[in-house]
This record gives C-alpha cells, sequence and structure tokens, in this order.
C-alpha cells in the first residue's frame, strides 16, 4: 500500500537532526568512558597518597564514602578577608 497516510513521513531537516542526534550520542558514551577512566585514576592517586580532598585551581575533588568515588565541585573563596571557603553555595 503506498499513498498519503500510508508512506512513512521524510523531512530533509529531521534526517539531518537525527544523524546529529546520534553522533552526539556516541561522543556521549565515549566520554563517559574516559570520564570514569580518569576519576578512578584520581581516587587512587588520592588514597595512595592518603587524601580525601585535593584542592586545584578553583575546583575541589573529594572522596566520597560509600562506593568510593570522586566528584568535582567548584570553591569560592569568601571576600570577608578571613580566607573561609564557599563551595557551591555552601558554607565549608
Amino acid at each position: 500500500m503506498e499513498g498519503p497516510g500510508v508512506a512513512p513521513v521524510k523531512h530533509k531537516d529531521l534526517d539531518k537532526l537525527g544523524d546529529q542526534l546520534s553522533t552526539l550520542r556516541e561522543d556521549k558514551a565515549s566520554l563517559a568512558e574516559k570520564i570514569t577512566d580518569v576519576e578512578k585514576r584520581s581516587l587512587d592517586r588520592m588514597t595512595e597518597l592518603g587524601l580525601s580532598r585535593y584542592r586545584f585551581r578553583d575546583l575541589e575533588m573529594t572522596i566520597k564514602p560509600g562506593n568510593p568515588h570522586v566528584k568535582i565541585k567548584e570553591v569560592k573563596v569568601g571576600s570577608n578577608g578571613n580566607g573561609d571557603v564557599e563551595i557551591k553555595g555552601e558554607a565549608a
């Protein structure tokens, strides 16, 4: 059977967007593997050095307990002059 309402609808712009989405999903999967690898290496090195927190630039890596894993948060130095540190809106 062919004709209106029976044949699949085709749109070139949706074909292009679908291709872009497919490519991005593949890239996302690849990046997830790379992130997992770097997190594991960071966890191993921090554990080897006996560190539970490590600060670099305006970021801080922290080992989270339970199923140990590394998380990164942005650190902002307070402007009140006493060196207080604020992590994403939380007083530390």
